[in-house]
This record gives C-alpha cells, structure tokens and sequence, in this order.
C-alpha cells in the first residue's frame, strides 16, 4: 500500500491560443517505497509536470495518481498526501520564507501542529544530516546557492514526509553546489530511508538512482535501472539527452569493435574495463 501510483494519467493545458496541449500522455508508473527514482527527459518532456502530480499541485485531466491509497482528486485527502510528500523546487529562493535558517526548516513542522520540543529536535537532526548545523542561525540571504538548496531540503527532511520530490533542484547551482546537494540527497536517503525521486536533467546525477524513468513527448519513453538504460547510448541520443561521459565513451569503443560490456555507464566500469 506504501507506494504512489500512477494510472493511466493523462494532462492538458490551455496554451495562449486557448488551445488545448497535452503535457502527458497515458502515463503508468508505481514508485514502491525507499526507491531512489531519477525522472530524467528534455526540456518540455513532462517530467516536472509529473512530479507535480505527485502531491496535488496537478490534478490528472484523465486516470489518477494515488499516495498510500489516497487519490489527489479527492480534496478531503489532499492535506494528508502533502503530509506524506515534500517538495524541493528549482528555485530555493521561491521556497524559503523565513528570516533565519532554524526558523524556516522550522516552517513545516509547525504548520503540522508537531509540539515545539519536538520541532527543536527534528531542526538540528535535518540540518546535521546535511551539514548545515552551523548555519541555523545566519539569515538564507547570506547563503551560497547550494546552501539554500540544502536548507530546502532540510525543511522537507523535519516534517518527516514519506516521500521527498526534488524537481530540478541543482539546475541552478555551480558544480560545487550540486556535488553538496547530491551527496546530501544520498546522504538523507541512506540514514532515514525515505523514498526519493529526483526531477534531473544531469545524467551524471540520475546514474545515482536505483531505478531511471526516461520521459520523451510527454509518455515514459524507458524505465529501468541505470545499467540497463545507458546500455544504448544511442538510443538515450535519439530522446535528446547526453549520456554519462562513460556510457558514451564505452558506446563509441564497441563501435570500433573493441570489447567493452555495453552496461557501462560509470568511470569506474570503465576503467577497470580498459585494465582487462
């Protein structure tokens, strides 16, 4: 029952024409609980549509999306699916609210009546899981791009949801502040077990995940684990997405008939593949 489903789901939207466009198409996907799933897809594939369908924010023209049981359309539920499901934006400047660290990762917790000792302890266990402790009491004005991101995620991670959606969130950050926000991500997962699902469009972040759904025209174009989608560099070139440098360089030797496993898709495949 732990699980999110997706049944046959499918969204429109009324364009500046006052046309209808369909954003996703027949989608059917089970995210089971402490799954690491990457979204991945090119601008305009559907993938943060779909993420948004996840707790409520879109509701399906057609089929459904339910949480533990609990459908999205069904407004007495909505509360409790936003309870089970966090979410991170692209934008950590358009989530955080408060004027001192502690104080906003405190925001969530508070609005879902959790007792104030409860609260403290929930604050300084998110922020050391993501090594922002001593960050709680500076203003998020003066924090780097990735720092904000990781206090986004520290305001998910104390209220204790079920699931954390991550949309993009290091689309806007520098190597550096990705690298932090990625191992955080891990980091959080490992410890607490949640079920995470990441909205990326960086391979090298997706090659992270248990399992990868590919989105292409708004339908799931592939869904496996990340061997199994980067065996066909090829085909991940066809949807418009680069593969891991890896994958492609593994891709590009077979083609020159030498012989490298075609489930390469990390530096460390790679490698000791080239040392055989």
């Amino acid at each position: 029952m732990d699980k999110i489903e997706v049944k046959n789901l499918a969204y429109e939207y009324v364009q500046a024409d006052n046309k209808k466009k369909k954003a996703l198409d027949n989608i059917n996907l089970i995210i089971n609980k402490g799954e690491f799933v990457a979204v991945i897809g090119m601008n305009g594939s559907g993938k943060s549509t779909l993420a948004r369908h996840f707790n409520g924010l879109l509701l399906p023209s057609e089929g459904s999306c339910t949480v533990n049981g609990l459908d999205t359309k069904d407004e007495a539920s909505i509360w409790q699916i936003r309870q089970k499901v966090g979410m991170v934006f692209q934008n950590p400047d358009n989530q955080i609210i408060a004027a001192i660290v502690e104080d906003d990762v405190a925001f969530g917790p508070e609005n879902l009546g959790i007792m104030p000792e409860e609260i403290k302890k929930r604050v300084t266990e998110s922020l050391k899981a993501i090594g922002m402790e001593k960050q709680r009491n500076l203003a998020p004005h003066l924090l780097s791009g990735g720092q904000k991101q990781l206090i986004a995620i520290a305001g998910v991670l104390a209220m204790r949801t079920d699931y954390m959606v991550l949309d993009e969130p290091t689309a806007m950050l520098d190597p550096s502040g990705r690298e932090a926000v990625m191992e955080a991500i891990c980091a959080v997962r490992e410890k607490y077990g949640m079920t995470v699902i990441l909205i990326t469009h960086f391979m090298d972040e997706a090659v992270s995940a248990d399992r990868i759904v590919v989105m292409s025209n708004g339908k799931i174009a592939a869904d496996g684990t990340p061997r199994e989608i980067f065996r066909n560099s090829g085909k991940i070139r066809e949807l418009g997405l680069e593969p891991p440098l890896a994958a492609q360089m593994a891709y590009d030797l077979r083609k020159r008939g030498i012989n490298i496993p075609a489930d390469i898709y990390t530096d460390n495949d790679l490698v000791k593949s080239l040392q055989k």
